[in-house]
């Protein structure tokens, strides 16, 4: 029963990920005017396409049951490339100027790294590689995190005070602030750095169970839909929000 369980949550998250990521690409049309949102969109779609691989990898070859390390190296290799794709998408979209060549070749050369570390520890499983696999993966993405706090808060205040025209529809209000009273950007991204950070912790601590990781996809399930909607809700005010973010790279 836990393993059919494990099983089917595998397969259900992968395909809500394939899901999602369909629509934010299909619905990229409706956003030519903006560049910057429309490359957030196709990043993060990228992403969850790359996350439903990883699912899948994970249950046609019950990684978990016949080669635990190698699994926990496959968990790293999709949430590293995850972490880069999260920069790029949400940190450029407070800061359209982040996605520079030097910071592309920076997390790229980390990522390529990391993932022939992590092929290495699926090819030839030893502890002491993966504790070495685990530490790329924690100090970049904590660098990740730490650039996408360090943005928001550089250009937060600006985007807080420009109101936004449109309203979501459980508020009364005529007017909202992009930031202000648009929760749900900052929201998903807490969510996705937690998630992230905290299940590959799981991932070192429980390296041989399997309802962790049951748990933890089902919950991946929540935070991605939750992470689509906060993508866009964002949409919904991207005129502002445009406004703002240039605002914000003039002072």
């Amino acid at each position: 029963m836990e393993l059919q369980l494990y099983f089917t949550v595998l397969y259900l998250a992968g395909a809500v990920n394939i899901l999602i990521a369909l629509v934010l690409i299909h619905n990229n049309v409706y956003y030519a005017d903006y560049d910057v949102y429309r490359r957030s969109r196709t990043l993060v779609a990228v992403n969850y396409a790359i996350f439903a691989v990883g699912f899948f990898l994970h249950a046609h070859f019950c990684l978990r049951l016949t080669a635990p390390i190698a699994a926990s190296a496959l968990s790293i290799a999709y949430f590293h490339s995850g972490g880069v794709l999260f920069g790029w998408s949400h940190i450029s979209l407070m800061r359209p100027d982040y996605m520079t060549r030097r910071v592309v070749v920076r997390d790229l050369l980390i990522l390529a790294v990391g993932l022939v570390c992590y092929a290495n520890v699926a090819l030839h499983p030893q502890v002491f590689t993966l504790h070495i696999s685990f530490l790329i993966f924690f100090a970049h993405a904590t660098y990740i995190a730490y650039n996408f706090y360090r943005t928001y808060y550089l250009v937060g205040r600006t985007m807080e005070q420009r109101p936004a025209d449109d309203v979501a529809w459980w508020t009364p209000e005529k007017k909202r602030t992009v930031l202000g009273h648009h929760h749900a950007f900052v929201i998903g991204c807490h969510l996705i750095i937690i998630f992230g950070l905290g299940s590959i912790a799981i991932t070192a601590a429980f390296p041989h169970d399997i309802w962790p990781y049951t748990l933890l996809t089902a919950a991946g399930i929540a935070v991605f839909s939750y992470i689509f909607y906060a993508l866009v809700e964002y949409g919904a005010v991207i005129d502002s929000a445009t406004c703002a973010t240039e605002d914000a790279a003039n002072e």
